[in-house]
């Protein structure tokens, strides 16, 4: 087993193989696949995994982990390399701005249960891990270009540069330069992405290095909406919310220096990192008003909001390296701070006045500290880590329009314990359990009285089990108890921590390389849910949005050296999407059960390795191969109405490397 100080660490096979949680990988391999149409959509792979594509690009994921969801994927906590993706950490844990695009992701680390205590906060569905490409030894520039036919002759470009390496043998640097531009396949749907990065490693010596990174992302894009009944079974690829649209940008910058500080008193090896981050964003939704999907907007609401974050986070590790008895002492602290302006503002339609509707402003400050000892145990082959994480957070409110303002105040310790065993050289055994908070959001926080974080035990059991090279099955049972979630009283107009839910089930994957076609590899997944509310007037009804059974199937073949062929195929079954269940759409299809679904993917690519070492790859992929027509509901600023998911769509790609 492998114990180390980062208990996500580099998200190696042999890592994932040994770690005490469920735990997948999207590797490169599957995130290059011309059938794929962004980093979300690539997820769907993970089980327990659920995706509400609304555009086709990647650019406004909506991710939900096993029956936890709210819009804009404010229910799962997002990392790129390690820093958080959040507009803000703890006030605004939505990812209402993705500053990611896939020619920069190398694979995608998915952590559904085991790091509670080191990765928070928003940690109750686990950690969604973006891992950037390494920068290369020696100088590489790749090119790629992507082009995606969608329905109704609407094209989107995907453009990537990227070019890097090490300037001298300690020092390298990797800039990145992708943008994504055109349709995405309905109307009113223009895009215009724009992701520019450069990240550099320094090896100042054998026992110092640095890493660092600088960022500006900026997205403009037309959102189509959901339609009404009649206007989804008439023409699915229309638009009746032209004023709806969406633009964002942010400027981003971290870095972590890494000290080895060898042997001291009784540690063996003391490692000490210092990470910092910081940026300074900006995003804004106008939409029409009412929602009413087929009706006529009569104001124009646009809702402008910023965010400056910075954060600081010191962490020590030290092992003891005994010959029975091993130890490997994690000591961490965080300090994140975040000011948010939030405003809303109204414009009739008809008359182009416009008022303001909300200029509220916040404040927030939290502090973290954690602790943790991995104890290794008969010749290390037993894990056994206790740990403690402590969550301190205030938030100031000031209103700019009425002059109220409040604090609130939270904090909570968050006790957890993990197990791993390898029992075999083919078995590993885990169980842990975890306590995982969501502190209250901004807006949770406006009106009077107090209100905590919302907090959940989190429980998983599982075995992997590796007979021979080239087959894996893993396994596993979870248990989410969600208790204190945040729900607005209208009677009281408070907001009260009320809302409980229970998300059970199970998980399993397998992986095949059959040794009698080695270029043969196969895949599947299976992810079973009970999520049920125990609480309220719907007490035992389904969570909205958690579909009971999803599926997936894939297999990748390599033929002919330079060819490849991938198909994919995704069952999910249908879902309620309200807390009394209802099955039939209401007037405005608010409500309403959503149907289940089966969606095929193919896609092929050639390789041509060229005189000069460089290589060629054309690539031709089909998204939605039988153009399965489905739909979600309920998503962010067009919440009525059915929107429609993606069509089938044709992506033609090239990328050269040199």
């Amino acid at each position: 087993m492998m114990i180390q100080g980062d208990v996500l660490g580099t998200a190696s096979d042999q890592e994932v193989r040994t770690y005490a949680g469920s735990r997948s990988v999207v590797d490169s391999s599957e995130l290059k696949k011309a059938s794929v149409r962004g980093v979300d959509d690539a997820l769907q792979r993970v089980p327990g995994i659920k995706i509400f594509d609304e555009t086709g690009t990647g650019a406004l994921p909506q991710i939900s982990v096993r029956g936890l969801y709210e819009s804009r994927s404010g229910r799962i906590q997002a990392l790129s390399d390690g820093i958080p993706l959040a507009l803000a950490p703890y006030g605004q844990t939505g990812l209402s701005l993705f500053p990611v695009t896939m020619a920069t992701v190398d694979r995608i680390d998915v952590v559904r249960g085991g790091a509670a205590v080191q990765y928070g906060p928003n940690n109750v569905g686990g950690v969604i891990n973006f891992i950037s490409k390494p920068i290369p030894r020696e100088w590489e520039t790749t090119l790629q270009e992507k082009l995606t036919f969608n329905a109704g002759g609407r094209q989107l470009w995907d453009n990537y540069v990227g070019t890097g390496g090490y300037l001298t043998d300690n020092f390298g640097l990797q800039l990145d330069l992708n943008t994504l531009g055109g349709e995405y396949g309905r109307e009113h749907s223009e895009t215009d992405v724009q992701n520019y990065r450069l990240r550099g490693q320094w090896n100042i010596d054998d026992d110092r290095d640095l890493s660092f990174g600088i960022q500006h992302y900026k997205a403009d894009m037309d959102l189509a909406g959901a339609l009404s009944v009649q206007d989804y079974k008439d023409d699915p690829r229309q638009s009746t919310r032209p004023l709806d649209r969406f633009e964002g940008d942010t400027n981003r910058v971290w870095g972590t220096y890494t000290q080895r500080l060898g042997a001291m008193g009784p540690f063996d090896s003391v490692e000490y990192s210092w990470t910092n981050f910081a940026h300074d964003s900006y995003r804004n939704f106008v939409v029409g008003l009412p929602f009413t999907p087929d009706g006529t907007a009569v104001t124009k609401q646009d809702g402008p909001r910023d965010f400056k974050v910075w954060g600081t986070e010191p962490r020590i590790s030290a092992t003891i390296d005994g010959d029975t008895v091993g130890q490997t002492w994690l000591l961490g602290a965080r300090y994140v701070s975040e000011d948010i302006d939030y405003k809303v503002n109204r414009q009739r339609v008809a008359t182009g006045v416009t008022t303001p509707f909300r200029d509220w402003k916040f404040d927030d400050d939290a502090r973290a500290f954690y602790l943790s000892n991995a104890i290794s145990l008969l010749d290390h082959r037993l894990t056994i880590t206790p740990g403690v994480r402590y969550e301190n957070a205030r938030m100031d409110y000031a209103d700019g329009i009425t002059g109220f303002s409040r604090e609130n105040k939270s904090e909570e310790w968050l006790p957890g314990l993990t197990v791993g065993y390898q029992a075999t050289d083919a078995w590993f055994v885990y169980a842990n359990a975890q306590k995982s908070l969501r502190p209250p959001q901004v807006t949770q926080i406006v009106k009077e009285g107090d209100v905590g974080a919302e907090l959940a035990w989190n429980y998983d059991t599982g075995v992997r089990y590796t007979p021979w090279d080239g087959m894996r099955v893993d396994f596993n049972l979870y248990r989410i108890d969600f208790d204190d979630q945040i729900s607005y009283n209208a009677t009281t107009d408070r907001f009260n921590n009320l809302g409980s839910t229970r998300h059970q089930g199970f998980e399993s994957e397998i992986f095949w390389t059959p040794q009698a076609l080695p270029d043969l590899d196969l895949h599947a997944s299976y992810a079973y849910l009970d999520a049920k509310q125990r609480n309220g007037t719907f007490k035992g009804n389904e969570v909205p949005y958690s579909s009971r059974n999803q599926f997936t199937v894939d297999g990748r073949y390599r033929f002919a050296e330079h060819w490849t062929y991938n198909l994919d195929g995704l069952y999910v079954s249908s879902a309620y999407t309200d807390a009394a269940n209802s099955s039939d759409e209401d007037a405005t299809a608010s409500v309403g059960k959503l149907p289940a679904y089966w969606v095929w993917n193919t896609a092929i690519e050639r390789e041509f390795e060229l005189a000069d070492k460089s290589v060629l790859t054309a690539s031709a992929g089909i998204s939605n191969l039988f153009n399965r027509e489905y739909y979600f509901r309920g998503i962010d600023t067009s919440p009525w109405g059915r929107q429609p998911a993606p069509e089938r769509s044709l992506t033609l790609g090239v990328n050269y490397r040199f």
